[in-house]
């Protein structure tokens, strides 16, 4: 069985933690193996999507005191703060990266699967879903794609992706519960009443993806030469207004 690596983050700033992710991407062909992460905020932090203007985060008044940063994957703002945020990092010469749908269905798949674990019913949009003005919203947890994760006809959990020449990053987030900051987004906790631990959920869905994806998840720190990489990615892209102000 192939190795790959596990990390678990500690909170970190936004434009950190996208550096990281686009960091970890970029070193991923050169490793050939997968990387999985989970990582925290230490501040609440609206991410846009790429293609978003960023005047739209005026629509938005509950979170327009909030940190910002541009993502580089698309799809509509999130409100990150009481959540488990996820990538997964995939080598162009894994199967994994060549069927990035699949890749995007397991990982939503287990995340269902873990939930029904802890008590928790959860499901995923179908793809016979009628399209609805909903998928226009500003922020991505009021839109509905084929294969998001609903708890009562809520979102809880989403994800995207970017490729970048021969490397697959998907990176998502699974609310626990509300913020102050996007009060009209229930969490898990004011959903079904349970608050979960966020080590053990990263253990538990760690487990589950290392079983599917036929790999042995070692936990490890980035390497310098990734920590070096995401310094200068932070400093050049994501703290540039010429990057988060871009549209």
């Amino acid at each position: 069985m192939p190795l790959s690596r596990l990390m678990i983050d500690s909170p970190a700033t936004g434009s950190w933690n996208m550096a990281m992710d686009q960091a970890l991407l970029e070193s991923t062909d050169l490793r050939k193996a997968i990387t999985l992460r989970f990582y925290r905020w230490s501040e609440p932090t609206l991410s846009l999507g790429y293609f978003q203007r960023v005047d739209e985060r005026e629509s938005h008044l509950a979170s327009r005191d909030c940190s910002l940063v541009r993502r580089s994957s698309g799809g509509g703002a999130i409100m990150h703060d009481h959540e488990l945020t996820y990538s997964i990092c995939v080598p162009e010469s894994n199967r994994w990266s060549k069927t990035s749908d699949r890749l995007y269905d397991l990982v939503h798949h287990q995340i269902i699967e873990m939930l029904a674990e802890l008590g928790i019913q959860a499901k995923s949009v179908a793809d016979s879903q009628p399209a609805s003005n909903q998928n226009q919203s500003f922020l991505c947890f009021e839109r509905r794609t084929p294969g998001d994760v609903l708890v009562a006809e809520s979102k809880i959990g989403g994800s995207a992706q970017r490729r970048l020449r021969n490397a697959l990053l998907q990176h998502g987030s699974l609310l626990l519960r509300k913020s102050g900051y996007a009060p009209e987004l229930p969490g898990l906790a004011e959903l079904t009443g349970k608050s979960l631990a966020y080590e053990d959920l990263c253990h538990r869905l760690a487990e589950r993806l290392g079983t599917e994806l036929k790999t042995e998840l070692k936990q490890q720190l980035p390497t310098k030469s990734e920590l070096e990489s995401a310094k200068r990615i932070q400093e050049q892209r994501f703290l540039a207004a010429t990057w988060n102000r871009k549209r």
